[in-house]
């Protein structure tokens, strides 16, 4: 009937295919608007990139075959471009806070040159062929990929009982890091902020689909939340001491705030 809510997917293909279509949508629809440097839409299709990415990954078992190899590539080409547009507004934003605002005004002149290249770059990745390449394979892939010919068992299996076990692996894997956070180096941490971060993003999809979540998953995703926020913050705020070449002020007090509030999060016991 018209208006009536569609149910939600009962098996793994066909909420993997409508997760990662609806990604693919967006990231078609902020396109137009990214290519006239709209930060927003930059961090719209960088979100939706992430979330796509991270759905690969949380149904790899079903979905990996000869095709996605090449795919996963090309999209790590896009999200490099992406990403550096972004990381580059994220420094701008810094520089023109309150706390930051005196300090950076030998800085701003810079940032904001090396601003306007990253997003003249991203508009002539969004405008090539390359792109509309990768868009229309990626839709092929979607719809009608080997992956779609292979285990039927895998792809006709409860969304429920596979999400519950894979977001359980997740979770523990995040949790074992998170318990020795201050031995881990650099790369350790952005390997654990991203994880965090993909964690966040598949619970809010499966949610989106209306499919039942254990509680003590919905309870994880706070963590990660907070996880994934410090912990980014912190990347931010070291971008911001590289780019300047210099720290920012109450840099060493700032750092071990964002690392604080991380521990904070891995207090409460998740299991």
């Amino acid at each position: 009937m018209p208006g009536h809510a569609s149910a939600p997917p009962r098996d793994c293909q066909t909420a993997f295919q409508k997760i990662a279509t609806d990604c693919v949508h967006l990231i078609e629809r902020n396109r137009r608007s990214a290519i006239a440097a709209d930060p927003e839409a930059i961090h719209g299709m960088r979100i939706e990139l992430t979330r796509l990415r991270a759905a690969v990954r949380f149904f790899s078992p079903m979905v990996k075959d000869e095709v996605w190899l090449p795919l996963r590539k090309e999209l790590r080409w896009l999200n490099s471009s992406l990403g550096n547009a972004r990381d580059r507004d994220v420094t701008a934003n810094y520089t023109r806070r309150k706390r930051y605002r005196s300090w950076a005004k030998g800085s701003r002149r810079e940032v904001g040159r090396e601003q306007d290249k990253a997003h003249r770059s991203l508009a002539r990745t969004l405008a090539s062929a390359r792109y509309e390449k990768l868009i229309v394979t990626l839709n092929h892939w979607l719809a009608k990929g080997p992956w779609i010919e292979r285990d039927q068992r895998l792809r006709s299996e409860p969304i429920d009982v596979y999400s519950q076990a894979i977001l359980r692996d997740w979770r523990t894997e995040i949790w074992r890091k998170g318990q020795r956070l201050r031995t881990l180096r650099r790369k350790q941490l952005h390997r654990l902020r991203i994880r965090c971060k993909r964690y966040r993003y598949i619970l809010a999809a499966l949610q989106a689909l209306h499919i039942n979540i254990l509680q003590q998953d919905l309870s994880f995703g706070e963590t990660a939340k907070q996880v994934h926020r410090a912990l980014g913050d912190l990347r931010d705020l070291k971008r911001l001491r590289k780019t300047a070449q210099r720290r920012p002020p109450h840099y060493r007090k700032s750092k071990r705030k964002l690392l604080g509030q991380t521990e904070q999060a891995f207090r409460r016991r998740h299991r």
